[in-house]
């Protein structure tokens, strides 16, 4: 290939089909004497060093018609006039069983590299090495429905020591091979590129606060205040060695099992550096918090296995430690100056860390165990003087689980899917913009939802997203977004730039009005119907996976999807009159008018109530919550729903993720007292130890899901407010 023809786009020459169904790293490296600023991206993820030290990882996450470079400036780095680039690059595979669908987005593997100096020194187009990290083994999550999947098995491999600084010895390693610019001058991802338009991630070093306990060989707990003499000097030992005081010597043909603690949930990079050893396998396991052992159960389609029982989260001499895992084997290679170090590819989210460490006939030297934080880099410009200290406390966990929740994208949780679902991103954009007014993680969610479109007009429920994943009331929240941006920023042309897709989204719900003019069945229980019906997450509808039973009775139509119509109509109509198309604003009232009146006539019940369905005796708080949101009735009668539906018996509540418009529904009726109510929940979470707001009122599922972190609207915008209010009074 000449070089006229080759393009910054480089790979593996031999890339095997049998490659190409698993994921994979891999590793590049150049010398090179100088370049201040490069470009760089990949599919899917790549980490850049220079002269071993850390500068960014990346790219921004794109979807399947655009992907982001990154610039990188790096000077800082530089050391002379002799230096070494060196990148790791993670690569999935297009099976959905095999791949991350918050990081995949195209299926061709591909790092890219533009040096913007004069000479181009580090160009993808030559003069780049690579090898494939065939030690690296990466695997799902066995409990998870939608995997991560980058738990690692690794064994350590000596002749990669130094691979990342000069003077290495990489003549064993190949020849990268560029693309060539017919294949790389492509609309699509990830060849069409833009340039990244959020801030780096923020790296921050940090050390483990305490070791919990250790395990006895019946896996008995033990702490300190407990231990005999020998199990102190080992307990003490720990505590040096993460403390940075001394390092930690495991004898030969000896098993350590020892639990530690990061004070709170933490995203972050933990690194274990080491010293001969060779052998030594550590197994690492990361967890959100200690729950209670349960059996499995029997289903038609055999045992499944049951997820710990979650109460204290502190709670280690009752329960264990579930989760994601890590396991590295020593090669023994590693010297106190030169140390054998294992850092897990992809970020690790944990509040408890298990280590069980057997030796086999070298002792181990552990010389460090720590962790470098990571995270999109939230700027808190508010926060607030709160003098309840439960409700200060409160304010506390729910910022923590905003800023655990925010990396490349939003994430609903950074436990489990790590995806940005729009009825979890639209809650924390609001959160966000309350703590910090910076909306440009909010820009990036709102065009990647935007372009996961389909023909028909719904959008997909987690943006970026490869495969099909729609919740259809999810879309309306993506047309809150757009409306929340226009309030706290009054930015015309991003109004102009979503409003087609906001058309479109109405387009869908107008188009499955049934003879009654209300929602029909677009969706139902997962697996059932094309699309998910999804409202909450309640015990009563654990049945049909927080969809309302109304789904699956009468019409199989959902009450909760009109109203989230009417909702985005009168939403969007406020969108259509700030630009100027007063025409089509007026349009939408129209509609919401003709819809409200359809909801009032053919789903109102006794007492006046909403039902979950035209004609069912079924009720929930839900449906009343969202009439007073959309304005269908006035406030004497709003008070007379909820008093019939809030903390009522066998009446479905809105859980964690609904509890914001609850809260809403509730300031617009000056209901005070309820609304003190509301909070039982997040007092349960401080009662229960935890640090970070969980996912729900059932399972508890995930211990940091950032839906649930309304105080940090609700005291700004609610409770400042009454106050400000009777000051004046």
């Amino acid at each position: 290939m000449t070089d006229m023809l080759r393009s910054n786009w480089i790979w593996t020459p031999d890339w095997r089909f049998e490659e190409r169904q698993t994921p994979h790293i891999l590793f590049f490296r150049k010398e090179f004497g100088r370049a201040d600023h490069v470009m760089v991206s990949a599919n899917c993820r790549y980490k850049l060093y220079i002269n071993g030290q850390f500068v960014q990882e990346g790219p921004q996450k794109g979807c399947a018609e655009l992907a982001y470079r990154d610039p990188a400036k790096l000077a800082p780095f530089l050391s002379g006039d002799k230096n070494t680039a060196a990148l790791e690059v993670l690569w999935y595979p297009e099976a959905p069983a095999l791949r991350n669908d918050s990081l995949y987005y195209s299926p061709y593997p591909c790092l890219y590299v533009e040096d913007l100096s004069e000479k181009g020194e580090l160009n993808g187009s030559g003069g780049w090495k690579c090898t494939k990290a065939d030690q690296i083994r990466l695997t799902g999550e066995p409990f998870s429905p939608a995997p991560i999947h980058g738990m690692e098995e690794v064994c350590g491999r000596s002749e990669l020591r130094g691979w990342k600084t000069c003077g290495y010895d990489d003549s064993w390693w190949e020849d990268a091979k560029p693309y060539s610019v017919f294949e790389t001058n492509r609309p699509i991802a990830p060849f069409f590129l833009e340039e990244r338009t959020i801030p780096p991630m923020e790296h921050v070093q940090r050390k483990f606060t305490e070791v919990v306990c250790v395990r006895d060989d019946g896996e008995k707990a033990v702490c300190f205040s407990d231990a005999d003499s020998g199990v102190r000097a080992q307990i003490s030992q720990w505590e040096d060695m993460l403390a940075g005081k001394a390092a930690l010597v495991i004898p030969a043909r000896t098993r350590q099992v020892v639990e530690i603690s990061a004070g709170e949930e933490m995203c972050g990079y933990p690194s274990l550096r080491l010293a001969n050893g060779a052998g030594a396998s550590v197994r690492m396991v990361y967890a959100e918090c200690y729950g209670i052992p349960q059996p499995p159960v029997e289903t038609p389609v055999g045992t499944r296995p049951m997820p710990p029982k979650k109460g204290d989260r502190t709670d280690f001499k009752n329960g264990c430690l579930t989760g994601t895992t890590d396991r590295y084997r020593a090669a023994g290679f590693g010297s106190e100056t030169k140390p054998e170090e294992y850092v897990p590819y992809l970020f690790r989210t944990f509040r408890f860390i298990r280590l069980e460490i057997e030796t086999e006939d070298v002792p181990l030297t552990v010389l460090s165990y720590d962790y470098v934080s990571t995270g999109y880099p939230l700027a808190v410009k508010h926060v607030p003087e709160i003098a309840d200290e439960t409700m200060r406390r409160i304010w506390e966990i729910s910022l923590r689980t905003l800023k655990r929740c925010m990396h490349e994208t939003y994430v609903d949780c950074p436990f489990y899917e790590q995806l940005q679902y729009t009825m979890d991103s639209r809650a924390e954009i609001l959160f966000t913009y309350e703590v910090s007014e910076d909306d440009r993680l909010a820009l990036a969610c709102m065009d990647a939802v935007r372009r996961t479109q389909r023909s028909d007009g719904i959008l997909q429920a987690s943006a970026p997203a490869v495969g099909v994943n729609v919740i259809p009331g999810f879309s309306i929240f993506y047309i809150l977004m757009v409306h929340d941006h226009m309030r706290y920023f009054g930015d015309a042309a991003l109004v102009r730039e979503h409003f087609g897709c906001v058309d479109n989204v109405l387009r869908f719900f107008d188009s499955h009005l049934t003879e009654k003019g209300l929602v029909g069945s677009v969706g139902s229980v997962l697996f059932r119907h094309r699309y998910w019906s999804f409202i909450d997450w309640c015990r009563e509808w654990d049945e049909t996976i927080g969809v309302p039973t109304a789904a699956l009775q009468g019409e199989r139509s959902v009450t909760m999807e009109s109203l989230l119509y009417l909702y985005g109509l009168k939403r969007a109509a406020e969108l259509a009159a700030f630009i100027g198309r007063s025409s089509v604003a007026e349009e939408y009232r129209a509609r919401a008018g003709r819809l409200g009146d359809a909801i009032l006539l053919h789903c109102t019940g006794e007492s006046g109530l909403i039902q979950d369905g035209p004609g069912l005796s079924l009720y929930s708080t839900h449906g009343q919550v969202w009439a007073i949101l959309c304005g269908l009735v006035e406030k004497e009668q709003g008070r007379r729903m909820l008093d019939r539906t809030f903390g009522a018996e066998g009446v479905p509540q809105c859980s964690v993720s609904m509890s914001f418009y609850l809260l809403q529904a509730l300031d617009l009726l000056e209901e005070t007292e309820k609304m003190d109510a509301l909070w039982e929940p997040w007092k349960r979470m401080l009662d229960n130890n935890l640090t970070t707001c969980v996912e729900n009122g059932t399972d508890e599922r995930s211990d940091c899901h950032a839906w649930g972190a309304i105080m940090l609207y609700a005291w700004p915008r609610i409770y400042n407010k009454k106050k400000d209010s009777k000051n004046k009074g």
